[in-house]
Order: C-alpha cells, then sequence, then structure tokens
C-alpha cells in the first residue's frame, strides 16, 4: 500500500475533482459515511448511544458534519462542538453544517467559559467521541482553545475516533509538539499519511483505517507516490523458495567482516543471522589473536585469520588477503563490532573502494565515514547502509533531533547525495534508494530494541542478497524478515528479548512469509 504526504495527498484530490469532476462535496460526503461506520465499530448498536463531535472550520470538520448525519439517522443521539471561525468555514462544510442545523442537531459553538463546561459535561456521559478537528495541513503549536479541547477529550477516558489524522499530529512527520489527540481508531481517507506510522505519531493513530472515499484508483496508485508499505504479500513475491536439488554452494556464500575485542558478540550474531536467514555458506575474517575465540564460539560457520596491527585491530596489512578472500563470496557485510581504531578505519575505507563485491555496511564501516560520506560513491558496487539514528547522524553531522524533524527527506538525500541505499533503524525501520523512493516496514516491536538487534538485520539482509536477491529487493525482505522474526520473539514476552532470540526465530519467520 502505498503512503503519502499532505501535499501529494492536495494533488491528487485537486485531480480527483478537476480532472475527474468529482464534487469536493462528494468526497465529504464519502468520509463522512465511511467515519459513521466505524463509529458503529466502535460502539456497536447506535441506538441512543451518545456521539460527541468535535468539528474545525475546515474540510476535517465538514467530514464531521456528514458523519453526524449519518448518526443521527441511525438513532444516535449527536451532540456538535464547533471550534474556530465559523465566518472562515469552507464551502463544501457550511453545505454540510447547513443540513445539520435544518435536522436539529444540537450544534454548539465553543465561545464562552459556560460554552466549555457544557463540553465538559458532554464528555462525561458520551459513549464515543469524533475528532474532526484538523487536517492535514496542520504543522506546529495549537492554538490555545485547541490544546484545551483535546486534553479534554484526552482525560474523558472515552473511545475515540479521529477523522484523516488524530487532531495535532503532523501528516508528514509524524511529530507532535505539545499534545495530540489520543484515538481508538483512525481513519485515513485516500492513502494512509505518513506521520500515522511514525512515532509519537503512531502511537496516537490506534487501529489504523484507510478508505478510497471515491477516488479513482489511477490517481491513488500514483508511480510519483514514492512512499510504501512493506507487507507480507510484497515480501512473499520476493523470497525464492528453495529447489529440492540444491546444494549449499549455491544457497549463498557470505563473507563477514566484524569483531574487535570486547565487541566478538557482534560478528557471532552477524554471521549466525546470515545462516538462520538461509545462507548455505557464512565465513568469519577476524584477526588473527581473537579467531581461537571464534573457532570455540561458533559451530556451523567458517573462521579465518587475518593479520592484525595490535592484539585484536586490524588494518591496512589485512587488506590483500581480505580483497583476495571476497572473490569467493558473492556478498560481503563489514563492521559490526569492528572497533575504530583509525588504522581500521582505513582498511575499511580501502576495502570498500577496491572490492567489487555487494557490500553491506552496519555500525563501526558506517561510522568509518564520518566526515568523508562522499567517498562512498567510490565503491563499485551500491553498497547497503544499515545505521540506526545515531550512525546516520554521525555520519551527516547532524544532530539526532535533527533526524527525527525531516527523517524521509534527510534520508532520501543522503541516499541520492552517496548513491547508497540506506535501511535506517528505528522504531520503524525504512528503506531508501537513490531515486527517492522510500519503505516502511510493517513488523517489528518495542523488544527489538536491545544489543545486537541492529546485527540480526545486516546478516540478514546479507544472506538474502547473497542469495540471489538484487540489492534493492534484498534490504526490502531483510528488513520485513528481521522484523517478523522479532515479532514471534515477542510472543514469548516483549520484555526480556534478547537478539539471539530474534536470530532463533528467523527461519519459522521466513517459513510463515512463504507459506502459501
Amino acid at each position: 500500500m502505498k503512503v503519502i504526504t499532505a501535499a501529494k495527498m492536495r494533488e491528487i484530490d485537486s485531480a480527483a475533482m478537476e480532472q475527474y469532476g468529482i464534487p469536493a462535496v462528494a468526497l465529504m460526503e464519502n468520509a463522512g459515511t465511511e467515519a459513521a461506520k466505524l463509529v458503529e465499530k466502535l460502539v456497536g448498536n447506535l441506538k441512543n448511544k451518545k456521539i460527541c463531535i468535535f468539528s474545525g472550520s475546515g474540510n476535517n470538520g465538514g467530514d464531521g458534519f456528514v458523519a453526524a448525519r449519518h448518526l443521527s439517522n441511525r438513532g444516535a443521539r449527536v451532540k456538535i462542538f464547533l471550534l474556530g471561525n465559523i465566518d472562515h468555514i469552507t464551502d463544501e462544510a457550511k453545505i454540510n453544517l447547513e443540513i445539520v442545523e435544518n435536522m436539529n442537531i444540537d450544534i454548539l459553538q465553543l465561545v464562552t467559559e459556560r460554552d466549555w463546561d457544557k463540553v465538559q459535561v458532554a464528555l462525561a456521559f458520551s459513549d464515543c467521541l469524533v475528532d474532526a478537528l484538523l487536517g492535514t495541513g496542520f504543522k506546529g503549536n495549537l492554538t490555545e482553545p485547541l490544546a484545551k479541547i483535546i486534553q479534554m477529550i484526552n482525560n474523558s477516558g472515552k473511545k475515540v475516533l479521529s477523522i484523516d489524522l488524530p487532531s495535532g499530529v503532523e501528516a508528514d512527520t509524524g511529530n507532535v509538539v505539545s499534545v495530540a489527540v489520543k484515538a481508538s481508531m483512525t481513519l485515513s481517507l485516500g492513502l494512509a499519511k505518513v506521520g500515522l506510522l511514525f512515532y509519537p505519531g503512531a502511537q496516537m493513530t490506534g487501529e489504523l483505517f484507510v478508505d478510497d472515499i471515491g477516488i479513482p484508483s489511477v490517481l491513488l496508485e500514483d508511480s510519483k507516490i514514492n512512499q510504501t508499505l512493506i507487507d507480507l504479500e510484497m515480501v512473499r513475491r520476493l523470497l525464492v523458495k528453495r529447489s529440492p536439488d540444491v546444494h549449499k554452494g549455491i544457497c549463498g556464500r557470505v563473507l563477514v567482516i566484524a569483531g574487535s575485542p570486547g565487541l566478538t558478540g557482534a560478528a557471532a550474531l552477524v554471521t549466525k543471522a546470515a545462516l538462520r536467514s538461509g545462507a548455505g555458506v557464512v565465513t568469519l575474517a577476524v584477526a588473527k589473536s581473537l579467531h581461537d575465540i571464534f573457532e570455540v564460539k561458533l559451530t556451523e560457520v567458517m573462521t579465518v585469520s587475518l593479520p592484525e596491527i595490535d592484539t585484536g585491530i586490524l588494518g591496512l596489512s589485512a587488506l590483500p588477503k581480505l580483497l583476495e578472500l571476497a572473490q569467493q563470496y558473492d556478498v560481503v557485510e563489514i563492521g559490526s563490532g569492528l572497533g575504530r581504531n583509525p588504522a581500521t578505519v582505513e582498511l575499511i575505507q580501502e576495502f570498500v573502494r577496491q572490492t567489487d563485491r555487494q557490500l553491506i555496511l552496519d555500525a563501526d564501516a558506517i561510522n568509518a565515514y564520518h566526515g568523508k560520506a562522499l567517498s562512498l560513491k567510490e565503491a563499485q558496487i551500491m553498497p547497503i547502509l544499515t545505521p540506526h539514528l545515531g550512525e546516520l547522524a554521525t555520519l551527516l553531522n547532524l544532530s539526532i533531533e535533527e533526524i527525527k524533524e525531516d527523517l524521509l527527506e534527510i534520508s532520501r538525500r543522503a541516499a541520492a547525495e552517496y548513491n547508497a541505499i540506506f535501511v535506517v533503524k528505528s522504531a520503524k525501520t525504512i528503506v531508501v534508494y537513490p531515486d527517492g523512493n522510500l519503505y516502511i516496514t510493517t513488523t517489528g516491536n518495542a523488544g527489538m530494541a536491545t544489543a545486537g538487534s541492529g546485527d540480526v538485520l545486516a546478516g540478514t539482509i546479507s544472506a538474502l542478497s547473497a542469495q540471489g536477491l538484487l540489492s534493492y529487493t534484498a534490504a526490502i525482505a531483510g528488513v520485513y524478515l528481521h522484523g517478523f522474526a522479532g515479532d514471534l520473539a515477542a510472543r514469548a514476552g516483549m520484555s526480556g528479548i534478547i537478539a539471539s532470540d530474534i536470530v532463533n526465530a528467523i527461519p519459522s519467520a521466513r517459513f510463515g512469509i512463504e507459506a502459501e
């Protein structure tokens, strides 16, 4: 499913009206009708149910007026509270306001303190609330009356349906500057808005429903909408089932360059994840003094000893052997727990520049390009980078807060400027390509916020790439598979998940995805 920004949704709305002749009032009618259906889903039989609708003066408020009419027709006892200047109400909303006035539905414009007292009483006795205060154009700080009414809605403890997105949530980022409606359900109109998927907006959304409200499908499927949800059917099409006559040599060969003193666990997790994700052969290349540790620590993974410049530290002396070794593998993962010694940084940069293998860069391999990000363009094949927000901020010389303010566009610019695929790890991991296309995962959970989870992701993507998926699709499938494995691990309890739990769940997750 496509996911959309506010500006692009406005373009689509305009195209529906201008190119197809669909009146704005018809779109509003469809939105309000669907909203009424969801209110019924929330509270059951509407007969004599008390519904409070909070409407602004824009088209979002108009959707609320339409919902009020349908709810009243089904026997609900409806009150509309209007916030905003009634003289500024949009033409389409005004049409529907006049209809509900003619139906003698109770409408109160919030002006005096006594009006606010009436809201408090109505909230106490209501069965459900409808939030139709703000649309997708909202950004920044709320006015005091809006902040007040939203806080009252949240404090009421009642079920809430938000139309299009919870008021107070920014449509393109999910940011909440002060306060936002905490909805039980959100009905997103046309397509899901980006801000409904990213925190804190996602936490305010509740159960998400999307309705096309009669907009022609050709507009909603436009290739210029370059945000897409990664879902089960998409990944199922990407993964290739094993043929009965395969052997390990053709199931993908992954070379991992990882580990340093105190960080051997990262290397172990990457390699195990690659095997669990289906790679036929996985080899770990490590500094000579760490080799014996991994011989004991790893059973199915092969190991190769590399010359070191200090105990457990790699430098340029390891480059010739690594370049030669890489020729035997389909994919190379580099960076997990490799360390930040200046000599190691130099090795990483030279290896990335000289090898002709598909590369997955994680952790210290990403940090190696701090201040030198443009050098990533020297890679012979477009690399896949898997930074968390801190690593991305370091790479781009920005703060984490600056990244969060405009995550999607900053990630897009980075992917284009450095000619790399970025897998940005956060509460909603995204995959971003130099052409601007961006994919958002629908799997994963808070329990995966644990040390080593990112190493598992790097190993998962490496394995899928080695098994023949293009780098474009391996990143998408890897993110989804990794999150799905985390969801399976969480069935035993989200708190206390460790990275090894995710690794062990990968085969079951892949089986679940591939099962028809």
